[in-house]
């Protein structure tokens, strides 16, 4: 152990940074806890007051976060899109609370777009399967509510951000989707 995972509740935002940034990170192994622990530390500190930070600390904040995930599945492997999920949400919870704020800076980080592409690309069936299969979840098979599941899980953070993604170009395909998540497990 490289001593990677030790202190993290110590850390501010800028230690983080640095520590996810660090080529070491992506050479880490570790438990899927010790992972899910550094992913929620890091989360957390970005999350205090996301407003107050400044361009160099988003600039950080944009390179660090997403290596420390693809070092997290690179390690421990997609755990069921955990770390997906991990940061479609972070991302659009930021962005949802900057674009209130009117602070949202231009990081790609904070790029509705790509929280919808992601989303959309990760799904695991398609609209006209899922809406069919939807209505009868209690008589599937446990594979197929899980896929189901999974569907509501990644259009989550899409709907959160939606009023911002008027233009694009996906736009009809999440309605697609946006038609059957409420009939979803």
């Amino acid at each position: 152990m490289s001593g990677l995972f030790d202190g993290l509740d110590r850390l501010d935002l800028d230690a983080h940074a640095r520590r996810w940034s660090a080529p070491e990170a992506l050479r880490t192994d570790g438990a899927v806890s010790e992972w899910i622990g550094a992913a929620q530390m890091f989360a957390a500190r970005i999350q205090q007051d996301p407003a107050r930070l400044t361009g160099d600390q988003w600039r950080a904040v944009a390179e660090a976060w997403p290596a420390l995930l693809a070092a997290a599945e690179r390690a421990t492997g997609v755990q069921h899109n955990e770390w997906l999920l991990r940061d479609l949400w972070l991302r659009a919870s930021l962005l949802k609370e900057l674009t209130e704020t009117g602070s949202a800076p231009d990081v790609p980080l904070l790029q509705p777009g790509p929280i919808l592409d992601r989303a959309l690309d990760a799904m695991p069936t398609d609209p006209d399967t899922a809406a069919a299969l939807a209505p009868r979840w209690r008589e599937l098979d446990r594979a197929q509510v899980l896929s189901l599941r999974m569907v509501r899980r990644l259009l989550g953070p899409a709907r959160a951000v939606a009023p911002l993604l008027a233009d694009h170009p996906r736009r009809g395909e999440f309605e697609a989707w946006e038609r059957i998540a409420d009939s979803l497990p």
